[in-house]
């Protein structure tokens, strides 16, 4: 029997191709055979117009694919490349907000006057390159995402322009570090890192609407913008965690590794709330200016707001619900033939099982701040002999509600868990 599931993943999968112009030899943002049907109710939403991160962000997702051998992806990332190239020439690697496809006319230039264009765009094709790099091993592709690189220098905050693109950004400057060892390549990350966390909100809202879920450390999507949106912290939350193993061998600022890991620990706790159905109806929009809002749906909101103001004002993420299939694999440890799991609230370096009776984690962060680890029952019966150590050093666990174990797991260490 098909799992569920299954079948629609495959279809969306064999859909890509669609996206493909023969005509102007790259994907397109909007799919060819229904641009007629786009209503121009905003600026860049008719058929040749293009927002210049929405060329490299379908790229980039292609070459993911394309990573873990998947022929059709490899086949549309590449032949995708040169037309990416060219744009980046032609606005020698700055990119303004919105163009023209078939002819590159800039219909947009700024953000707003005087500010320029995305900023960050030079980060995020770099990151392309590097990816084209990894798959064929051409050198060309290399150099192309070293010029772009430069491109950030002396940018200071004015580089944040969205945040998802912002801290890809950072992980290909730190990329480009560890290939190259040019130190150069290693500050701009941080100047990647300090866009991003130069947008989040260091307090609780106690206030309004505020009151029904937490706000600390979220993460703006756009340096001007009112609300905060699952799909950009989804994707900053796992460009962090690569960050973070991209990092793992070499020298970074002890405050960047504090500062990444605590993001990750808030988000974790926080991302839930994005779902209408953990939110009272009170407080969700009843008539979004675009989309609608189903409180009894699983699927997120597109924006949560200040305590003043209701949320859901531009409807429900589709794309959103990939939220918990980002944080799920990368939190909870499935233990094969055992009923119980391990969960984190830190990013994990690495984690590793052998003969099936004890498991070794690598956790991130610095040892100045805690973590949670849990044991967590996945059966009714009871938990087995579980055993922690810290550093090869036995700790006491706390039982919690519904028979879990937690424990407090200083930021960097060696955990082995052991069970009979």
């Amino acid at each position: 029997m098909e799992r569920r599931g299954t079948g629609s993943n495959e279809k969306v999968k064999a859909s890509l191709p669609s996206f493909y112009s023969e005509k102007y030899s790259t994907i397109m943002r909007w799919h060819p055979k229904a641009a007629d049907t786009l209503e121009g109710e905003e600026e860049q939403k008719q058929p040749l117009v293009m927002d210049s991160w929405y060329l490299h962000h379908p790229l980039l997702n292609l070459s993911r694919l394309a990573l873990k051998g998947d022929k059709v992806a490899r086949k549309l990332f590449l032949d995708s490349l040169e037309f990416s190239i060219r744009v980046a020439h032609h606005f020698d690697y700055k990119w303004p907000v919105f163009y023209k496809v078939d002819t590159l006319e800039v219909v947009k230039a700024e953000t707003q006057p005087g500010k320029g264009g995305e900023k960050d765009v030079p980060g995020l094709f770099a990151h392309v390159m590097l990816q084209a790099w990894e798959l064929t091993g051409e050198k060309r592709y290399l150099t192309e995402a070293e010029k772009a690189a430069m491109h950030l220098r002396g940018q200071g905050f004015d580089l944040f322009y969205q945040a998802n693109n912002t801290a890809f950004s950072a992980g290909a400057m730190l990329r480009l570090y560890k290939i190259t060892k040019k130190e150069i390549y290693r500050q701009l990350s941080y100047l990647c890192l300090a866009g991003v966390f130069n947008n989040v909100k260091l307090w609780d809202c106690d206030y309004g609407y505020g009151k029904n879920f937490p706000t600390f450390f979220a993460l703006f999507p756009l340096n001007d913008a009112p609300y905060t949106a699952v799909y950009e912290e989804q994707e900053v939350f796992c460009a962090l965690h690569d960050y973070l193993r991209n990092a793992q061998d070499i020298e970074i600022l002890p405050s960047v590794r504090l500062l990444i890991t605590e993001y990750v620990r808030y988000l974790v706790d926080r991302a839930a709330y994005y779902y209408p159905t953990m939110l009272p109806k009170e407080m969700l929009q009843e008539k979004p200016k675009i989309g609608e809002v189903d409180p009894n749906l699983w699927i997120a909101l597109e924006d949560l707001h200040d305590g003043w103001e209701k949320s859901g004002q531009v409807g429900q993420e589709v794309y959103g619900a990939g939220n918990a299939f980002g944080i799920l694999p990368r939190h909870y440890i499935r233990i094969p033939d055992q009923p119980f799991m391990v969960f984190t609230d830190y990013p994990l370096y690495r984690f590793s099982t052998r003969k099936q009776d004890y498991l070794h984690v690598r956790m991130a962060g610095d040892n100045r701040i805690d973590c949670r680890l849990m044991v967590v029952k996945t059966g009714p019966g009871k938990l087995p002999g579980v055993e922690v150590h810290i550093n090869h050093k036995p700790i006491h666990g706390k039982k919690s509600k519904g028979g879990h174990f937690e424990y407090l797991i200083p930021g960097n260490a060696e955990i082995t868990i052991s069970w009979k």
